[in-house]
């Protein structure tokens, strides 16, 4: 499992009063959930020139009080959670890199990286070149980009991908994230009850006729995509939002 890490902070954790008190907020570019809190602009930051990634030095920002932490905080305690820590190992000129990648709470899109396992023992966070966006759209989810997983293709169709769960309580949408809609269906994977399911379930959905959608494999047995007409990318996906069920 993850390791989880907490801090705990009181009214004397406080900033400096005046200019240098001035916090950042950044949030996924992607999906708008909230990822960083910190003393300085990411634009002021160093850069990596191996893949323009900002760096953020631990040992600078720590004069800074309480900003760092609540970095780590949001990027390690509730990120980590989600996602196992694994390392990539990256080719930079005939040299191997170990990173171990950090995603957001919402797509969990790939937002920054680490080169230690444990968090506190790292000295940077590299944070993606355009991973991250001063400007959320929390307040109302629909403003934000539709995700990858759902596609729009030539002709007017959109392809939609879904990871199935199949002999759940009920046919529900758990999940939109970057890489798939997570669906779930009461009926077994066997005999094509559960594509059967899928289809009727998400006609409902998204308010469109069985002979207005077609099913096709995906890139494993649990991994479906939907191809639908008469709709556009936005449209579908906040039809899927409105019937999220998490």
């Amino acid at each position: 499992m993850p390791k989880r890490t907490t801090h705990t902070y009181s009214s004397e954790d406080a900033a400096p009063d005046g200019p240098e008190s001035e916090l950042f907020v950044y949030h996924c570019k992607h999906c708008a959930s909230h990822v960083l809190i910190t003393d300085m602009q990411l634009q002021k930051m160093p850069r990596r020139k191996t893949d323009n990634a900002y760096v953020l030095d631990k040992k600078t920002s720590i004069s800074y009080a309480f900003d760092i932490m609540i970095l780590l905080w949001r990027l390690i305690v509730i990120i980590e959670v989600i996602c196992m820590t694994v390392a990539f190992c990256i080719q930079w000129r005939r040299k191997l890199e170990r990173q171990f990648r950090m995603k957001c709470v919402g797509w969990r899109a790939f937002v920054c990286y680490r080169s230690e396992e444990d968090p506190e023992a790292a000295p940077f966070i590299y944070v993606i070149d355009g991973a991250l966006s001063s400007i959320a759209a929390e307040t109302n989810p629909q403003d934000a980009p539709v995700p990858p997983c759902i596609s729009q293709l030539d002709g007017g169709l959109v392809q939609v991908a879904i990871e199935v769960e199949d002999r759940a309580h009920r046919s529900a949408i758990t999940r939109v994230n970057a890489d798939d809609v997570r669906v779930t269906v009461a009926a077994p994977a066997t005999r094509g009850e559960a594509n059967s399911e899928l289809l009727e379930f998400m006609g409902k959905v998204l308010g469109l006729r069985l002979n207005q959608m077609t099913l096709q494999r995906g890139w494993n047995s649990k991994s479906k995509l939907l191809v639908v007409e008469d709709m556009s990318a936005r449209e579908v996906y906040e039809k899927l939002l409105e019937a999220v069920q998490p």
